[in-house]
């Protein structure tokens, strides 16, 4: 699908969402080259900013939250800026709802849409987008709270994994923030003089943004793998209690089964030929358990 936006008069916005292959070609037409098309469709790329000098076009990659998504917490969606002023978002089905952010118009100097550039643009959806990280954050929080609340209780093995779950869930969101970071970087320094003071402001404000998404993804992701790490200790000593006890009465067992043994076979025995020597076999096998368990305790068996 490609849709023709008429912003103002100087912009113009092609959205892009799983173009085929006439509309591939319809974009390459309108200047966008079959490389950048490649890197903003490919969901495996990671996010930069790529500049094709013969064009001066200028594609950002931009990693954004997508919860629908089957692969993985987020993905990488197209953003092109060409020298005619014209902005490009070239989408994959996972990442379309890019759309929606565009034009959620984050500072009251940009509500006329009559001034907006393709910079302004791209601003704008990246401080939506940078504040989405910060929500999601925010949601994983709660979550573990809640896992961690219920933890306190009773160790579960479906709450370990939910646990497992949000650490990934962080590894692919502080991996997608830093490299987001890189690429907002990347394209101020490209754009250079025709970036306005306003602009530059905003770039600094959404880096800022980012820089705060990326310490609390760290300080989140560090509580988490702290907490998994905690209740994995908890269970391998529940498991390692459970061995013991288990090392115990197989001791505990083997007595009968020796003394019981040695007085089924078929040979003359001390005591054997008694009329109650099958009394015998059980204070024998009573002394040597007592023995056992005092050995156990001398060796501080149960306060491992």
């Amino acid at each position: 699908m490609l849709k023709i936006h008429n912003i103002n008069e100087k912009m113009t916005w092609y959205e892009a969402k799983n173009p085929n292959q006439a509309e591939q070609d319809q974009l390459v037409k309108l200047g966008v080259t079959r490389e950048l098309l490649f890197y903003a469709l490919d969901p495996n790329e990671s996010a930069r900013t790529e500049i094709d000098q013969p064009s001066g076009n200028a594609l950002i990659v931009f990693d954004i939250i997508t919860p629908e998504s089957p692969f993985s917490a987020t993905e990488p969606v197209g953003m092109l800026i060409d020298k005619k002023g014209n902005f490009f978002t070239i989408a994959r089905s996972t990442t379309a709802r890019i759309s929606e952010k565009l034009f959620a118009l984050a500072r009251e100097n940009h509500l006329d849409k009559s001034s907006l550039t393709p910079i302004d643009v791209f601003l704008n959806a990246i401080s939506v987008l940078v504040a989405e990280y910060i929500s999601t954050i925010s949601v994983i929080n709660r979550k573990r709270n809640i896992i961690q609340s219920d933890l306190r209780q009773k160790i579960q093995s479906g709450a370990i994994s939910s646990l497992m779950e949000l650490e990934t869930q962080m590894i692919y969101m502080l991996d997608s923030l830093r490299t987001d970071r890189t690429a907002i970087s990347r394209l101020q320094a490209y754009l250079g003089d025709r970036v306005n003071d306003n602009q530059k402001e905003y770039f600094a404000d959404v880096l800022v943004e980012n820089t705060q998404a990326i310490d609390m993804a760290n300080q989140t992701a560090d509580v988490i793998t702290t907490i998994s790490s905690a209740y994995s200790n908890l269970n391998n000593q529940r498991l390692d209690k459970s061995l013991r006890v288990l090392t115990m009465l197989q001791a505990l067992m083997a007595v009968p089964t020796i003394v019981t043994g040695f007085y089924g076979m078929n040979v003359h025995l001390p005591l054997a030929h008694l009329a109650y020597s099958w009394i015998l076999t059980f204070v024998i096998t009573g002394i040597l358990i007592l023995v056992e368990l005092v050995i156990l305790f001398k060796i501080h068996f149960f306060d491992r």
